[in-house]
């Protein structure tokens, strides 16, 4: 490239993200967006036992925000909370399970899947060096290191269960603590609580993204159902036995969450099954 050429092009983005800036009310959404990417690289966002787990963050021609991650369909780590201008594509009802399922363990695939689908423009793509090596993102290329990355990347914004499913959301924030136990199922008659296997579970989840070859994918979605059934269940116990409205509370949130991961990603499956 021409130092003329460069020189061009240097102006041509800068007048474009200063447009951008404009209609973002004097806010720089790339700059907004490196700034989430670096959070969900720490803590909490990053599950204490993973392999190759990773979060892709993107920016719109419009200056939305995109994210998805490496493991199953809408899966958000416990405790983490993403902005109210992040959308999270796999997590996005408008494109269908079928197609989610193709990007599954393919975050920055996930990012530009979603802006074709739904007519959106990636602007840019940010990530670390070693997560951008070698991918063609359909973007610009932004880079965070391991400076721009806290130490805690607690972030305020919507809880899982807003971002999977906002009415669910919003119909448990506006039931009062007494009416809590209506949501719930019967209790069962014996309280015992369930042998917890989330560790073994999850690590079944996780094995099939240590290989490759033909139905990889599929693989690691059927273990996330296993494992999302599986919190379904231990969080309804933890419900039916909660001391108090706030521990009950918490309790059906993860419940629900966990019900819309298992019917997505088994839709997902079968659907992905039927295309392929």
């Amino acid at each position: 490239m021409t130092n003329t050429r460069a020189q061009r092009d240097a102006i041509a983005g800068a007048a474009k993200a200063g447009a951008l800036r404009r209609m973002q009310g004097g806010h720089d959404p790339l700059r907004l967006a490196r700034q989430i990417a670096a959070a969900l690289n720490a803590p909490p966002s990053i599950p204490p036992v993973q392999w190759n787990f990773m979060w892709a963050t993107g920016v719109t021609a419009d200056g939305g925000i995109v994210v998805a991650n490496s493991y199953g369909l809408a899966f958000i780590p416990d405790g983490v909370n993403l902005p109210e201008q992040v959308k999270m594509v796999t997590a996005d009802e408008s494109v269908p399970p079928t197609e989610r399922a193709r990007w599954a363990s393919y975050p920055y695939l996930a990012l530009q899947g979603w802006a074709q689908h739904t007519g959106a423009t990636l602007q840019a793509v940010i990530g670390t060096d070693e997560q951008l090596r070698g991918i063609d993102p359909g973007a610009r290329k932004v880079l965070i290191d391991e400076a721009d990355i806290p130490q805690n990347g607690t972030m305020q914004g919507r809880s899982r269960l807003e971002v999977i499913s906002p009415e669910a959301a919003a119909r448990l924030a506006a039931m009062s603590d007494a009416t809590l136990p209506d949501l719930l199922p019967p209790s069962p008659v014996d309280d015992t609580p369930p042998e917890d296997r989330s560790k073994k579970l999850w690590f079944d989840m996780i094995k099939p993204l240590m290989r490759s070859g033909s139905g990889r994918e599929a693989d690691h979605l059927k273990g996330f159902v296993a494992y999302a059934d599986h919190r379904q269940e231990l969080a309804l116990h933890r419900a039916h036995t909660a001391s108090d409205a706030q521990v009950l509370r918490e309790a059906i949130a993860d419940w629900v969450y966990w019900q819309h991961v298992s019917v997505l990603t088994t839709d997902a499956l079968a659907e992905f099954a039927t295309a392929t």
